[in-house]
């Protein structure tokens, strides 16, 4: 395993927060109409640009429409709401009318690369204007970047016979991964009104949005919109095998929709649309893709094997700790004791354990059995990550990366119960550069690691490699843990043994 060397000790100043004092941008024309955002401190900002009609009424589940003319100029200076949802986490305002994106560009940008971030939040949860999506500070580094919002939960992911029959490719479910589609097609049309090239758009995202990147990498529609990917903790978005996960399955999506109107007392679509989002939202609803043959054919092992991705360079990774988060959150329950581990062993991996593995992660006891669950996730998700990366290794021409994430942060100063110490999302605030959103007693290496993902993550959407002048040497990936770059050195972190997690299969 190559080694991200240990960070030194010198002090990196904070990169400053762009000025309230914001004076309107000179217009800009976009697809619907013109536009003012707010420009200080050498950035301009624009937030809450339409890229797609708004999705409401009889337009709830149909794929993104194209966004409708406006009269005069349109001031995109504040961010449009959150897409409704039923995660309490992210604030009011929430509404249905939500396909907005948001543009951060350096004032004399002149050709740049684009990064599009895709948020996570399980797809049930999340927004383009969370704080820590911030980009400032990776616009700086010379890039143009784009965040965006999507259909969430039920309104994202809903799949049913009569919207099967209305759509002209006899699909329906996945409108979130639409409504990304649809983002990077005004992306290809317009981010060159802002100093971006449209011939080096990166998607990245995480959890979530992580997943998303290999609903793009592996879709048709997508072809030709974005010309880099990278993911972080995001690898579950398809099935490996149609096998494996048979709710993908389009027959028992329609179905599941079938079962889903009838608990809400509804006969038909049209029943379905007329009621209230709070309404939709008492609905059982897991929210996940569906191959339906149209925005996905097949499952993700089938497609990479017979070369049909988009074949694009891929930065994909995890971290250290993510398990202890992932765990209740994939099997359903934190109930993990000695008497279920064998059955919640299967339950992950989706067949039954080997010998070697249950030596691997064992459960004599109570406690024994939640450490090798955590454990067992964390190394799950990473072999996940790994196998993505072989299968592009293996059958695409352009060249995978695959990191692990081990630095462990200052410590919050209030009780941390989620994403605590290297776990789900924590090295968001790194690669955007935003450490100071978060009051901790950030230490040097803290601040230098920022600086460094950041810096990393922009030359890989401006070369297609991560490496670069002043960066650590990353090799490409070629099935072997000594090609994994290990980002960080906190102690007690050893990559799996991803001989025990067998390939899916043929």
């Amino acid at each position: 395993m190559t080694l991200w060397p240990a960070l030194t000790v010198a002090v990196l100043a904070a990169t400053a927060c762009p000025s309230h004092a914001a004076k309107p941008t000179a217009p800009v024309n976009v697809t619907g109409g013109s536009i003012v955002g707010s420009q200080a401190d050498s950035l301009k900002v624009f937030q809450g640009i339409p890229f797609a009609a708004p999705p409401v009424g009889d337009l709830r589940w149909r794929l993104p429409q194209p966004v409708p003319a406006w009269k005069g100029i349109k001031e995109t200076r504040s961010f449009a709401p959150a897409c409704a949802q039923t995660a309490a986490w992210i604030p009011e305002p929430k509404s249905e009318d939500c396909l907005y994106l948001n543009v951060w560009a350096p004032e004399q940008a002149r050709q740049l690369p684009v990064i599009v971030w895709i948020h996570g939040g399980g797809y049930y949860g999340g927004s383009a204007s969370q704080g820590i999506y911030d980009a400032s500070n990776l616009a700086r580094r010379g890039a143009v970047v784009v965040t965006v919002n999507y259909r969430l939960g039920i309104l994202g992911f809903f799949a049913h016979p009569e919207l099967t029959g209305e759509s002209p490719q006899r699909a329906a479910g996945s409108q979130a991964i639409h409504d990304h589609l649809a983002a990077l097609r005004w992306v290809k049309t317009n981010i060159g009104k802002f100093g971006g090239d449209p011939a080096r758009v990166t998607i990245v995202g995480e959890s979530a949005g992580g997943a998303s990147i290999i609903a793009l990498t592996t879709s048709p529609l997508a072809k030709g919109l974005f010309h880099r990917a990278i993911s972080q903790s995001g690898s579950w978005a398809l099935p490996f095998n149609a096998s494996e996960h048979p709710a993908y399955d389009r027959q028992k999506a329609e179905d599941k929709g079938l079962s889903t109107a009838k608990s809400l007392g509804a006969n038909s679509l049209a029943e379905l649309r007329k009621l209230s989002v709070a309404e939709l939202h008492k609905a059982n609803w897991w929210p996940q893709t569906v191959v339906d043959g149209y925005l996905l054919k097949d499952d993700m092992d089938t497609i990479y094997r017979q070369r049909r991705q988009n074949d694009v360079p891929l930065m994909v990774g995890w971290n250290a700790e993510e398990g202890k988060d992932l765990a209740g959150e994939i099997l359903g329950t934190h109930d993990f004791k000695a008497s279920n581990h064998r059955e919640l062993v299967a339950k992950l991996l989706g067949h039954a354990p080997s010998d070697a593995l249950l030596a691997a992660y064992p459960g004599a006891s109570d406690a024994q059995a939640k450490a090798s669950m955590h454990q067992l996730t964390n190394d799950w998700w990473a072999w996940r990550a790994a196998y993505w990366a072989q299968l592009q290794a293996r059958y695409g021409k352009t060249k995978p990366y695959v990191y692990f994430y081990a630095h462990a942060p200052a410590e919050p100063a209030s009780q941390c119960n989620y994403g605590c110490g290297i776990g789900h999302g924590v090295e968001i605030q790194y690669v955007f550069d935003n450490l100071h959103m978060d009051k901790r007693a950030w230490t040097p290496a803290d601040r230098q690691m920022a600086n460094r993902l950041a810096d990393t993550w922009v030359n890989f959407a401006r070369t297609g490699s991560p490496n670069g002048k002043g960066l650590p040497a990353w090799p490409a990936y070629d099935g072997a843990n000594a090609s994994i770059l290990r980002i960080g050195d906190a102690p007690g972190h050893a990559l799996p043994d991803l001989s025990l997690f067998p390939l899916p299969p043929r």
